[in-house]
């Protein structure tokens, strides 16, 4: 009891706080890697292949080779990244769950801040655990060392520990971000999105450029991270001069950042908890759908104004929250691995240019036309009751055909004529392209009208605080894939025409190439109107059969 009473208040005080927020994580999630057998199989594999490399690894510096510095110092920069992110997802949780009207009446906020600091530090220590010991196994019996045991496993708990404190804090800090910006979530989440796309062009024009990246792997191996490795192997050599000076390092780190880090998390709740407001949603963009708008002033009064209206909405709730912009990601999948490595193959300058045009118009009327009724959920009564069948139909063919077409006219004219495939040829491509955006619109209307209420539930999406309604299971993508292969086949007869071994073999009979061309183009316009006026006729039918249930 004495001792106990040596122990600042705060830290005492903090430290029945994590046990109790432990105990409420335990109820509502379990044991952490326990009562589930397959994943506890899988992580004891992962913990056997690392123990594997680690012996591996002591093994070869046992046996007189140079330590790999960089590769190694690459591998804990990886791996110290993944503890941040891992230490963030767990403040996440459970800063959600932490109740401040009882806390903020019994402790001061930056014991509270402590309480969430152990709680994180201990969950991941609990996720480490496994994979540690067989990093620390394997390293031991590589080097023939057992006292590696103990510093393997004390330099990845120190490790944890700055992860644990950089990870909290910046996930405070993200938070606090969001709540005095209104557009920080959706500006995260195009991030998260799309972030891939650099990174892959990136790789794409190392592996062009042939450049090194030795330069890269060598800035890992100086950073402070490095440390760590000093400090893991220090119990397996008699300890180099070097080697203690970083263990020391290391403890100088931590006790230099942990309590900056603990002071960034306490000034950060006390903003969230005390002086900022508890949502981020605001009133800014709204706009009124009833206006006027650039398309109605040019079309006028040749399209009833229900359809502007639809139309309007659709583009207002992409701008918003762009669920369909992410649905074109199916339609980019398919088409990039199914379609491009055939058109590739077969070659053709007309044949990429049909490719092109028919992968726009797809986007396009994914964008736009899938997934109506989860689109709608939540005003469905309404929407149902306000306009007629034709014109929500209608509004949707035109929302995607005033986006679409003239995204087709700007990327496919100026590489018709780049590469020299004629004008008739290109303004044909360019018009099946612009087909085929309403084509797919209605195809994916006529699908999405198809599904029942019922099988809607929300679910978080990105962009939005808000849950979306979605459509759960497998069906899903088995309906986006059904779509993309009626507007894919709308435009089979385009690519056949085009493709050089088809035309080649029927201009030997005597027919020239530009009239197989242009006869192809002009077939896969009429069949793609054809499926437009067909596919458009169901959904408005269903529609007007719709039951809400």
């Amino acid at each position: 009891m004495t001792r106990l009473t040596r122990i600042p208040t705060d830290i005492r005080q903090g430290a029945k706080i994590t046990r109790a927020e432990w105990t409420r994580h335990r109820r509502e999630f379990g044991i952490p890697s326990t009562g589930k057998p397959v994943f506890l199989v899988v992580l004891l594999g992962f913990a056997s292949g690392l123990g594997w490399l680690a012996h591996a690894l002591g093994r070869d510096i046992a046996a007189g080779q140079p330590f790999p510095d960089d590769l190694v110092g690459f591998a804990v920069s990886v791996a110290f990244l993944w503890m941040v992110w891992r230490s963030s997802k767990y403040t996440h949780v459970r800063f959600e769950r932490l109740n401040p009207d009882l806390l903020l009446t019994t402790v001061p906020v930056r014991t509270a801040a402590l309480g969430l600091l152990g709680f994180v530090y201990a969950r991941l220590l609990t996720t480490l655990a496994v994979p540690t010991l067989g990093i620390a196994i394997g390293t031991a019996i590589g080097l023939r060392a057992p006292t590696a045991v103990l510093t393997v496993t004390l330099a990845i708990g120190c490790m944890g520990m700055l992860a644990a404190a950089l990870g909290t804090t910046s996930r405070l800090a993200a938070r606090l971000v969001a709540i005095r910006f209104v557009r920080a979530r959706y500006y995260r989440d195009l991030l998260i999105v799309f972030g891939w796309i650099p990174l892959v062009i990136g790789a794409m024009l190392l592996e062009e450029l042939s450049l090194s990246l030795a330069p890269l792997t060598g800035v890992f191996g100086a950073l402070p991270l490095a440390w760590f490795v000093d400090m893991a192997l220090v119990g397996a050599f008699d300890g180099t001069g070097e080697a203690v000076r970083h263990t020391v390092g290391v403890f100088g780190l931590l006790a230099t950042t942990v309590p900056v880090f603990a002071v960034g998390a306490t000034v950060f709740i006390r903003r969230i908890w005390e002086q900022d407001s508890a949502s981020s949603i605001g009133s800014r963009g709204s706009h009124s759908l009833l206006e006027t708008g650039v398309v109605e002033r040019v079309v006028g009064d040749r399209i009833p104004r229900a359809m502007y209206t639809v139309a309007r909405e659709r583009w207002l709730m992409e701008r918003r929250v762009p669920r369909g912009l992410l649905s074109t990601g199916y339609a980019l999948v398919f088409m990039g691995a199914v379609g491009f490595p055939l058109v590739a193959l077969a070659g053709g300058r007309a044949l990429l240019l049909v490719y092109f045009a028919v992968t726009l118009g797809l986007v396009a009327g994914v964008a736009f036309g899938s997934d109506p009724i989860g689109t709608e959920y939540r005003a469905l009564p309404m929407l149902f009751t306000s306009v007629t069948g034709r014109q929500f139909v209608g509004g949707v063919l035109l929302a995607a055909t005033v986006v679409g077409a003239p995204l087709v006219a700007l990327v496919i004219v100026p590489l018709g004529f780049v590469g020299s495939v004629g004008v008739a040829q290109t303004a044909l491509i360019a018009l099946l392209g612009s087909v085929i955006c309403p084509c797919t619109a209605s195809v994916a209307t006529m699908v999405g009208l198809g599904i029942e209420r019922i099988e809607y539930a929300p679910v978080p999406f990105f962009f939005t605080e808000t849950p979306v309604y979605g459509e759960l299971g497998a069906t899903a993508f088995l309906r986006q894939g059904l779509v993309l292969a009626i507007g894919v086949l709308a435009s089979l007869p385009a690519f056949v025409g085009t493709a050089p071994s088809v035309s080649e073999r029927i201009a030997a009979l005597g027919v020239p190439t530009a009239g197989i061309q242009v006869g192809s183009l002009l077939l896969a316009l009429l069949l793609a109107v054809a499926i437009t006026r067909t596919a458009a006729r169901i959904a408005v039918q269903r529609f007007r059969d719709y039951q809400l249930g």
